[in-house]
């Protein structure tokens, strides 16, 4: 008995610690809008201050939060964020002011959360009433895609940008062309335009009435026109003739910073490294058999536009004789693997789900989506063919995890390979319970069964 009595005062003794401890960490976050009361588009400050459970500040909190609003994703947040995120400095004293710094897009009741980036159980809410501004005509549309003054090499783009759901909106190209096309239940409109002019396009959306008036107006978007922008200089073979599976050099002098050059010799693709600006290189394995074999240049830009050069260049292979007294030379077999990179992985995270996209893969046959657990480990949770990943949310409880993605593809040969893990993107996924009492009870019993074996 006197031994379970002693287990049970160094039990209470260590809760009442753990209670002082967290009484002097940070509990949640005190948020607030001023005023709390606004317009559409009318700018508030928000602020943000660490406190314990008590409501008293916690002046050493130096931790990455988290800020965004849940009731209007499309929200302006302060321009000092990185992604959604700011670091508590020294300077900051456990309270941060962010002055004019948010700006809701729709009326309503609007919020902002902040989350401490590391620990979703530490948060704090605060919620303003958003009325509608009955003078602004660009209050409740705008363009989202293309952005201003973009350049392409195509005559034709996607427009789209947002607004309220079910609405007859009207795209206006160069005050001439009237297009018409509703906003869907996500407040998303699209319409692709074709017939574009070379040099300025203008484009204008207005949202109309079942009458047919305007009701509101968005800000124009110019973006320009610029055909064959992706050229093609010159291209070098050195030498020009080699010995059969021998490797030969190959440079591509075109426009700088594209997304991919290659070359395709007897129907296998090889790419090219920018190795200086203008110049693209690679070391190419010659077919086997004896020929003359035409080079094809494939030539892609950053938003995926593509121009081929057909013979190009050309590369002249002999056949090597081999006699039975020299020793037999076997060339460094070349793998027909692809580069399968992700790249542009985009974030949008609506009302009810997050959804997570990156560019197509060129090869790519499917992704798989990972997630990153605790001790960095990854566990599969989809494969899927085209390149997005849904995730429904229940946004009454909140949960954030790292996913990431591999693409996948096949061999000449038919062999399955996957390619590196794309950059972790932290994505809102739903709840998750942390029981710190029987944690601290069980902490605390491991404690005196160890302390009783040696003594």
């Amino acid at each position: 008995m006197k031994f379970w009595k002693k287990v049970l005062v160094i039990a209470f003794t260590y809760l009442i610690w753990v209670s002082s401890v967290l009484a002097w960490s940070v509990d949640h976050f005190q948020v607030k809008l001023s005023p709390d009361s606004a317009k559409v588009w009318e700018a508030l400050d928000l602020s943000i201050e660490a406190v314990d459970k008590n409501n008293v500040a916690v002046s050493d909190y130096n931790w990455m939060i988290l800020i965004f609003s849940e009731s209007d994703p499309e929200a302006e947040l302060p321009i000092v964020l990185e992604e959604n995120t700011y670091t508590f400095k020294s300077s900051d004293q456990w309270k941060v002011l962010f002055e004019n710094a948010v700006k809701f897009l729709k009326e309503w009741t609007q919020n902002i959360h902040v989350y401490d980036f590391n620990d979703d159980t530490i948060f704090g809410i605060w919620e303003a009433t958003i009325i509608k501004d009955a003078t602004s005509a660009t209050s409740n549309i705008e363009i989202v895609s293309p952005e201003n003054w973009l350049t392409i090499w195509v005559n034709k783009i996607k427009v789209s940008g947002t607004t309220e759901k079910n609405h007859q909106v009207q795209i206006i190209v160069n005050w001439k062309t009237e297009l018409n096309t509703t906003s869907n239940s996500e407040w998303v409109y699209e319409k692709e335009i074709l017939d574009l002019v070379e040099w300025e396009n203008i484009f204008l959306t207005k949202v109309l009435d079942s009458d047919g008036k305007v009701i509101w107006e968005s800000n124009e978007v110019k973006i320009k026109v610029e055909k064959n922008a992706i050229t093609l200089t010159n291209v070098k073979v050195n030498p020009k003739e080699v010995d059969s599976e021998w490797q030969f050099d190959i440079e591509v002098i075109s426009t700088p910073a594209l997304r991919q050059v290659s070359t395709v010799i007897n129907d296998v693709v090889t790419k090219l490294e920018e190795t200086k600006q203008w110049t693209y290189t690679a070391k190419i394995f010659a077919p086997k058999e004896e020929w003359t074999y035409k080079i094809d240049i494939i030539l892609q830009d950053e938003l995926g536009h593509e121009q081929k050069e057909l013979w190009a260049a050309s590369i002249k292979v002999n056949k090597i004789e081999l006699k039975s007294a020299d020793p037999v030379i076997t060339p460094e077999i070349k793998s027909d693997k692809k580069d399968l990179k992700i790249t542009w992985l985009k974030l949008v995270e609506l009302k009810t789900k997050s959804i997570l996209t990156w560019d197509s893969v060129d090869w790519a046959k499917s992704y798989n989506v990972y997630k990153k657990l605790e001790d960095e480990n990854l566990e599969l949770i989809v494969n899927v063919v085209e390149p997005k990943f849904e995730i429904e949310i229940t946004w009454d409880e909140v949960k954030y995890d790292y996913f990431a993605v591999k693409a996948l593809a096949e061999t000449g040969s038919w062999e399955i390979y996957e390619w590196d893990l794309s950059e972790a993107t932290k994505i809102k996924t739903g709840p998750e319970m942390l029981i710190l009492l029987l944690v601290s009870l069980f902490s605390a019993w491991l404690y005196l069964v160890s302390k009783q074996k040696r003594a």
